[in-house]
């Protein structure tokens, strides 16, 4: 204990203060004493400073040692309070301690004194101690409440909870039993790794998906197991974690106990640790989604054939919306467009001279080359639409537009961003597309050549593109409301279209929803075109 005690005091005599302070110095105390004498002067001293102990007569003229007690409670401050008396009996010493005090002490016998504050001030610490770790709990909880929204109701019963509980260790140990079944019970993967990159929460979810028990991952250092297929990609992103306040998604690919390769996409939190950061991944599954849209893997290049612009700038926003910065590079005038993209905050340039309307203008590849580079060296995700090649090609030749190209694809691979090539193949030799095509990936979604559905399922497809484009969510009733359709012919109809890669069902809480896939929407406008 600090030789240094702040001890409010409450007695009327001044010279029995004067020997409870000689008491303390002569113990090696160096006592700071305020003495009060009334419940208004005790009030006051409360509320001026911070004090160690409260030390009071049991009687005083018009004060009392059960008054000084109920005036202490009344703050809410968790002080040792001790009766310092010089006449009190058995009774009333045991009236005194269920009313609050913690500790009795005869003025003849002053030498228990020390030794009644020492103790009484450690007990003080420790019932701090545990409601400091019954905060820590329920902040902790908080944190986790927000990351989904499935948790909330369990969170919100959880708090009410923690509130009835009152013994600090054994709340800790049914809090952690308690919110491990919660995170059990959640349908999406959760996963924490501590500041030495050891996996500390590994859920029933994430079992499942991986085939990985939490006894063969919890402790182990992510550098040590064969889980991640890019573990340097994982360590950078808990790494941003750390420095940025914006999270946005990562897809991580891992590697299952079958040897499966699987997506995860992924948002994560930083855990703030005695030992540094650790960090919270929340995530899901999406590798059947990946499948039927076709995953587009940063670093690439794509190519997209189409005379209609409509599927590429679909596309674009598709994926400004979930993550990346998105840029538009385009012969039309940048008005007409900017209503389709203006959702997704994407920034147009305008190919060609300039029109004087206030939008960048690219006039020649050495401008659109530095242009794209400065994106990718810019913006850690970037997806770049690039329209009406041929334009370049008949104004500045076939050779010097693929010379450019080869350099941005390059800039494209070394800085993991997107380009999307949309050109209209009649407008072009079949032997420049093939050049192209040596260079750039074809895009996924447009490998849809020779697939055909009966009238009345596509009527469903559109119906679904339509009220997507609308960002309505289409359940499987809706569908069934739209065609006066039985359950059971709807849902044939839909496993024709999903096994085709041309929608996606999940599930929303007990329901069914339907979302169109890129592959879908270029059926659509492929189909719209003929």
């Amino acid at each position: 204990m600090s030789k240094h005690l702040r001890v409010l005091l409450v007695e009327d005599s001044e010279d029995d203060a004067a020997l409870l302070e000689r008491a303390l110095k002569k113990a090696g105390i160096q006592p700071a004493v305020e003495r009060v004498e009334t419940a208004d002067a005790m009030k006051k001293a409360l509320q001026k400073q911070e004090w160690d102990v409260v030390i009071a007569d049991y009687v005083l003229p018009c004060f009392s040692g059960l008054d000084a007690i109920n005036v202490l409670k009344k703050t809410g401050k968790d002080l040792p309070f001790i009766i310092v008396s010089g006449k009190i009996g058995e009774d009333t010493a045991v009236e005194t301690m269920k009313a609050g005090a913690h500790d009795y002490i005869m003025k003849g016998n002053l030498a228990r004194l020390l030794p009644a504050i020492e103790r009484e001030i450690e007990e003080a610490k420790g019932r701090q101690k545990r409601r400091d770790a019954e905060e820590k709990l329920i902040h902790s909880h908080n944190e986790l409440a927000h990351t989904t929204v499935a948790l909330e109701k369990t969170n919100k019963q959880l708090r009410g909870e923690i509130e009835e509980r009152h013994k600090a260790e054994r709340q800790a140990l049914e809090m952690k039993e308690h919110l491990q079944n919660v995170i059990d019970s959640a349908s999406e993967i959760i996963i924490s790794i501590d500041a030495n990159k050891r996996i500390t929460t590994w859920n029933k979810t994430a079992e499942i998906t991986t085939g990985y028990k939490q006894k063969d991952v919890l402790n182990w250092s992510i550098t040590k197991l064969a889980l991640f297929e890019n573990t340097q990609k994982l360590l950078d992103y808990i790494k941003y974690l750390s420095t940025e306040t914006q999270h946005d998604y990562e897809d991580l690919v891992i590697i299952t106990k079958n040897s499966v390769k699987k997506i995860l996409r992924v948002s994560g939190s930083s855990i703030k640790e005695k030992q540094g950061s650790g960090v919270l991944f929340i995530g899901k599954d999406i590798t059947r989604e990946m499948e039927i849209h076709g995953k587009l893997l940063a670093g690439n290049s794509y190519l997209i054939p189409e005379k209609s612009n409509a599927v590429s700038v679909d596309l674009l926003v598709d994926l400004a919306t979930s993550g990346y910065t998105g840029y538009l590079i385009t012969r039309m005038d940048p008005d007409s467009i900017k209503s389709v993209v203006s959702s997704a905050n994407i920034q147009i340039y305008h190919l060609g001279q300039d029109r004087g309307q206030g939008y960048d203008t690219i006039t020649d590849l050495k401008m659109l080359l530095q242009k794209i580079k400065d994106i990718c060296e810019k913006k850690k995700k970037a997806v770049i639409l690039l329209e009406r090649l041929d334009y370049l090609i008949t104004k500045f030749s076939f050779e010097k537009v693929m010379d450019v190209l080869y350099e941005i694809n390059d800039n494209i691979t070394k800085n993991k961003c997107l380009l999307l090539l949309r050109i209209d193949p009649a407008t072009i030799e079949k032997t420049q597309i093939a050049l192209i095509e040596n260079e750039l990936q074809l895009l996924p979604s447009q490998k849809i050549e020779g697939l055909t559905i009966e009238d009345d399922v596509y009527d469903i497809l559109r119906f679904i593109y339509e009220q997507n484009q609308n960002n309505a969510i289409v359940p499987i009733k809706k569908i069934m409301g739209r065609f006066k359709l039985a359950y059971s012919t709807v849902a044939k109809r839909l496993q024709v279209i999903e096994t085709k890669g041309l929608i996606f069902t999940k599930k929303q809480g007990k329901t069914r929803t339907v979302t169109i896939s890129d592959k879908g929407k270029t059926f659509i406008h492929k189909r719209q075109t003929v």
